[in-house]
């Protein structure tokens, strides 16, 4: 399993602003991308930091969905008034421990 993890540092104030955007609009279009196997979100409500990490069944699936989820990105940030642009990291998962 592989994971793309994005890091966005928006308006605190914004962050369910984003979170509605992401649950109502992107998630249910990541479910429909070959590979994905799920998404976690952690926000620190204080910093405004949000980490963002989708799960993909490959590698190959991983890099095919790049341009299907590039839009998500911007649409997040823009929504949780981003300071500066997403930050777009990728890892082998090498143990994973949900169910």
């Amino acid at each position: 399993m592989h994971a793309r993890v994005t890091t966005i540092q928006m308006d605190p104030a914004r962050i369910d602003e984003a979170v509605s955007q992401l649950e109502s609009e992107d998630i249910p279009r990541f479910r429909e991308i070959d590979g994905f196997k799920g998404f976690t979100l952690l926000v620190d409500r204080e910093s405004g930091k949000a980490v963002g990490t989708s799960y993909w069944e490959s590698l190959e699936q991983m890099r095919a969905s790049e341009e299907a989820v590039q839009s998500s990105r911007q649409r997040a940030a823009d929504a949780g008034g981003a300071t500066s642009a997403p930050q777009v990291e990728r890892f082998e998962v090498a143990v994973d421990t949900q169910v």
